[in-house]
């Protein structure tokens, strides 16, 4: 059995892993990060499939180090490894927008957990992204 595609692999795959991958440079904006995230198809699972449109889903959330919920979320498929895999086997494509404006106010957010590229925010994070960040639309 060989190793899936893409977890070890530190090339970014996508504009959002460029900006993550630059995150760490001394001149690195998280506007950038975070307008990328908004702006891109992320993925989430879940071990729901969806049926129709207006399909429910539990997309899976994690606990972080200090033990609070946090909804895990992927920069591109071939990131999100087995063992989330084997707890959510069904790999959803979402905005990043879509995630931040529906999630709820008591979790925060894990992009790529485990992989090379990725991130934390914490419910007070995500909570000022929706208050900075409106979408051009007006919604």
């Amino acid at each position: 059995m060989t190793e899936q595609p893409g977890i070890a692999d530190t090339t970014p795959l996508n504009d959002l892993e460029e900006k993550l991958a630059q995150g760490g440079q001394p001149d690195a904006s998280p506007v950038d990060v975070i307008l990328s995230f908004l702006n891109s198809e992320v993925y989430i699972v879940s071990p729901d499939n969806i049926e129709g449109v207006d399909s429910q889903v539990e997309p899976l959330v994690l606990a972080n180090a200090d033990g609070d919920p946090v909804l895990a979320v992927f920069s591109h498929p071939t990131r999100v490894d087995q063992q989330y895999l084997d707890a959510a086997p069904n790999v959803l494509g979402t905005q990043g927008a879509a995630i931040i404006a529906n999630i709820g106010d008591e979790l925060g957010m894990v992009i790529n957990p485990g992989a090379a590229y990725g991130f934390e925010i914490n419910p007070e994070g995500i909570a000022n992204i929706k208050r900075d960040f409106k979408r051009a639309d007006g919604e």
